[in-house]
């Protein structure tokens, strides 16, 4: 099982992702549900396949250009969780954990929030022109994707 390659969630947030030989993950993440608009590289590490799976994790920090009240630029994310393969798709199914900057220090209980994403690889080759803002080139890889397909 390879992890190289693009991928989309239920949201349709783009994950770039090239794996080497020793377990690292390096790649780049675009949300399309977020405040930062922009692709964003991220860094991780994998296991080696185990009875079908592999476990991986990953970070991304995010730069929040016009935070609101209270809050400060930055954001941090981490995913964790498999990847298998289940026909027709190879899938990634993950917990995260978001912590957002907040400025005071009685506003930090709310700073941090969990949630699960599943990706679903969509090109075995990690191609950057689906990371733009292109609209045309996001609807091609959408039109991949069965999670495109609603």
């Amino acid at each position: 099982m390879s992890l190289t390659g693009v991928w989309m969630n239920e949201l349709k947030s783009i994950l770039l992702l090239d794996e080497d030989e020793n377990g690292t993950l390096a790649g780049k993440f675009r949300s399309m549900v977020g405040r930062d608009p922009h692709v964003r590289i991220l860094t991780g590490r994998t296991s080696p396949v185990e009875r079908g799976k592999q476990m991986l994790g990953f970070a991304v920090q995010f730069q929040i250009e016009e935070p609101g009240p209270g809050y400060g630029h930055y954001s941090v994310c981490t995913w964790s969780g498999w990847a298998e393969d289940k026909a027709p798709s190879q899938t990634i199914t993950t917990h995260w954990l978001l912590t957002i900057s907040r400025l005071s220090k009685e506003d930090e209980w709310s700073s941090t929030t969990t949630g699960c994403d599943t990706f679903e690889k969509v090109l075995a080759s990690p191609e950057e022109k689906y990371l733009s803002a292109n609209r045309q080139a996001l609807e091609q890889l959408l039109a991949k994707s069965r999670i495109g397909a609603d």
